[in-house]
C-alpha cells in the first residue's frame, strides 16, 4: 500500500473492529499496518470483505496471510506437477520453478530422474516427503525474500572463539 492508502486502510480496520465490537486504537492500527502494509490496497479490501463474512472474531493480521496463502500452489498440485514433469520432461535437465520450492523439494528426494524410476508402489510415501519439503521450501523462501535483512544474522558466529575456548572446545 502507499503511504497515501493510510487513513482509508485505518478506517477500514476501525470499521471491522466495531462489527466485531473490538475498539482498535492507533497503536494496533499501527501494528496492522506494519504487518500488512507491502498488500496493494484492492487486495486488503477484498481480504477485508472476505474475513468479514466469514470471520467469528476480529482478524489478525495471520488470518490476511493465512487468507492470501490461498492462492499458493498447494502440495497436491505441485506433486502432480513433478509427475507430468517425471513423464519425459526432466530429461532435459531442466527442473518446474528454477530453484525453486518444487525443485527443492524434489531435490531433496533425490532429483527428478530418481523420482521418474520409483517403484510405482512407494510413490504415496514419497508424496508425503515431498510434500513436507515443499512446504518447509515454500515457507523458507517465503520469509527469505520477506525478510531478506535478516540474512546477515545467520551469518555471525554465535558463540565467540574466546566464548568456545572457555566451554572447553578443542581448537577454538
Amino acid at each position: 500500500m502507499l503511504p497515501t492508502d493510510g487513513n482509508r486502510f485505518r478506517s477500514l480496520l476501525a470499521g471491522m473492529g466495531r462489527m466485531f465490537g473490538q475498539d482498535l486504537d492507533g497503536v494496533v492500527l499501527d501494528a496492522y499496518w506494519l504487518a500488512l502494509r507491502d498488500w496493494s490496497f484492492e487486495a486488503f479490501e477484498a481480504a477485508c470483505g472476505q474475513l468479514t463474512r466469514t470471520s467469528k472474531f476480529m482478524p489478525r493480521p495471520a488470518d490476511f496471510v493465512a487468507l492470501a496463502k490461498a492462492h499458493e500452489t498447494t502440495p497436491s498440485e505441485a506433486w502432480d506437477a513433478v509427475l507430468q514433469h517425471c513423464k519425459g520432461a526432466y530429461r532435459d535437465g531442466s527442473g518446474i520453478d528454477d530453484g525453486g520450492p518444487v525443485d527443492q523439494a524434489v531435490a531433496g528426494l533425490g532429483g527428478y530422474r530418481a523420482v521418474a524410476f520409483y517403484n510405482i508402489e512407494f510413490l504415496p510415501v514419497l508424496a508425503r516427503q515431498f510434500a513436507e519439503r515443499y512446504d518447509e521450501s515454500r515457507d523458507v523462501s517465503a520469509t527469505r525474500a520477506a525478510l531478506p535483512q535478516l540474512a546477515d544474522l545467520n551469518t555471525r558466529p554465535r558463540i565467540s572463539s574466546n566464548g568456545l575456548r572457555k566451554l572447553g572446545a578443542p581448537n577454538a
